[in-house]
């Protein structure tokens, strides 16, 4: 005779993965990141490249987070100004002390939050 709390810890481990599988498709699907990003000017804007199907996504005014290559353990607020087909143009929120032009970056964009939730913030 087979146990039934065999099946049990089968089952929720079977679950369990199936939720883990939702949850990094939907957070795929909705947050973007790419390393092609650099600074432009000295204003604080950012070019960054995406793939057009993710552009298709984006609008202006959503909020991003920016990390610069110089400084990874510090994260900066930036806003969409701009999207163009592959490119991404936004404006720093907050500007760090030293950041030199053409330096590299990574942009992450949520598209889970609604853009009336981070003016509240």
């Amino acid at each position: 005779m087979k146990s039934p709390g065999k099946y049990f810890v089968l089952l929720l481990v079977g679950f369990s993965f199936l939720a883990a599988a939702g949850t990094f498709w939907k957070y795929s699907s909705s947050v973007f990141s790419t390393n092609h990003a650099v600074i432009i000017n000295r204003d604080g804007r950012i070019e960054a490249l995406f793939s057009p199907s993710i552009t298709a996504k984006l609008h202006p005014r959503q909020h991003a987070k920016i990390t610069l290559a110089s400084a990874p353990e510090t994260v900066l607020q930036a806003e969409i100004v701009m999207v163009v087909r592959g490119t991404v143009l936004l404006q720093l929120l907050e500007k760090p002390k030293v950041f030199s032009l053409g330096e590299a970056c990574e942009v992450t964009i949520d598209t889970t939050i609604p853009d009336e939730v981070r003016s509240n913030e």
